[in-house]
């Protein structure tokens, strides 16, 4: 009865590891660029939270005379992941913070009266600090 040498094709192990390998080049390339354009994102949607607390935080002076450190009374609704916190307010000025959950990058703006809120060092600028988020953005809110 005659055999026959009938070989089936399949990857050999050393194949196998240069395709891992090459894989894993592609990750460690990729994957700093992803979490930079992430952060950036972050950092925008806290920019954004910000200025709606700007423009919430005068509407209710408008028809108070006062600020307000509630965020319910204000009706904000944060960006998904974006905890902000008010952290005084009263008759002359107010301030405010925006972290994102697991992120070194905090952004926070004062007006009036209220204490320079760090990152922020001037009046009614939002200051974003952390790894990657130095930044400042002016808020569009204020009584001229």
């Amino acid at each position: 009865m005659p055999t026959s040498s009938h070989r089936r094709s399949a990857f050999s192990l050393i194949e196998l590891l240069a395709v891992l390998v090459a894989v894993g080049v592609l990750v460690s390339v990729v994957l700093p660029r992803f979490q930079a354009y992430r952060r950036k994102a972050h950092v925008a949607a806290m920019i954004t939270d910000l200025r709606e607390v700007a423009a919430a935080e005068e509407s209710f002076w408008k028809s108070t005379r006062r600020y307000t450190a509630d965020t319910t009374v204000l009706g904000l609704a944060p960006s998904a992941g974006t905890d902000i916190t008010l952290h005084s307010a009263d008759g002359t000025g107010w301030s405010a913070r925006a972290t994102r959950d697991g992120d070194p990058v905090a952004c926070s703006i004062f007006y009036g009266s209220a204490p320079p809120l760090s990152p922020a060092v001037r009046a009614n600028v939002i200051g974003c600090e952390g790894e990657g988020g130095e930044r400042e953005q002016r808020a569009e809110s204020g009584k001229q």
